[in-house]
């Protein structure tokens, strides 16, 4: 096994280099080998992704549970995950029998739940915030993709702290071509609109422009 390489490539070094054998160590190879495998530490990944996740939704957006539930269950799905095991090749390191090592039976699941194992390798090793900078550079994008930011609860805040002595409306009505269209007034005056398919979509991209042009964001 290949060490240096592999740590080079997950951008992640280990003090206790059997941890990483371990993560990269198939259940099919332990048959033959008679070897600890990386089922316990797929687990163990998989526990510590849901919550490096959570806690990032739960901070980054004030949503509902049932939005931050949805997003949540998109960014750790296996689809992402596999994608990022195949970006950074990981499947080349894995320690597996003759019988499983034919990429044709390389499923979704097997690939993603080494991404997992590789995870929990490195929370035992390294630690929480460890673990949190491998999902941020190899699930940035679809973490990125999937975060709602609250813009409207953002403006509401930059409202109360430089203009707490104004009135802040937000008035929606149906758009025209389908959809609603919001409109922002500050002490009476118009500051932006946005419109969307749903009231709430249509107030986050009204509160959106309103920041942008207070240059906050």
């Amino acid at each position: 096994m290949q060490t240096a390489e592999i740590e080079q490539t997950i951008g992640y070094t280990f003090r206790d280099k059997d941890l990483l054998e371990v993560a990269f160590t198939h259940a099919s190879y332990t048959n033959e080998h008679y070897c600890e495998n990386n089922e316990r530490l797929e687990f163990l990944g998989d526990s510590v992704l849901n919550f490096i996740v959570a806690e990032l939704l739960y901070f980054s957006a004030k949503e509902d549970e049932g939005t931050m539930s949805a997003s949540r269950a998109s960014i750790v799905s296996r689809e992402p995950l596999a994608a990022a095991v195949e970006k950074l090749g990981l499947m080349n390191h894995l320690r597996m029998s003759q019988g499983v090592s034919n990429p044709r039976n390389w499923s979704t699941k097997f690939k993603s739940n080494i991404f997992e194992a590789v995870l929990g390798a490195i929370y035992l090793d390294g630690g929480m915030e460890s673990a949190k900078r491998f999902v941020y550079n190899h699930l940035g994008r679809d973490i990125a993709k999937n975060t709602i930011v609250d813009y409207k609860s953002r403006l509401i805040e930059y409202k109360q702290a430089k203009y707490n002595d104004l009135d802040i409306k937000f008035e929606v009505s149906d758009d025209n071509g389908g959809g609603f269209v919001c409109k922002i007034y500050l002490g009476g005056e118009f500051i932006s609109e946005g419109k969307g398919r749903k009231k709430k979509l249509a107030e986050r991209n009204a509160a959106e422009a309103a920041l942008k042009k207070f240059n906050v964001i």
